[in-house]
């Protein structure tokens, strides 16, 4: 049986050696396809919450 520290450190390291795509929300997979997808969803979001103006944490207003 594995302990947490283990199974979080071969996670980090599935992702470090591209076998796991994550995208910003923490959405993880092993399908690069779906990877991509995650991502141009989150692109298509983030284009829309600017359109409305909205700015994010750390952003500041003009």
């Amino acid at each position: 049986m594995t302990d947490p520290e283990q199974s979080r450190r071969q996670q980090e390291q599935a992702l470090e050696r591209g076998e796991v795509y994550q995208d910003v929300e923490g959405r993880r997979t092993e399908d690069p396809a779906a990877g991509a997808a995650n991502a141009h969803s989150e692109a298509d979001r983030n284009v829309e919450h600017l359109r409305r103006g909205e700015v994010g944490p750390g952003v500041p207003e003009e």
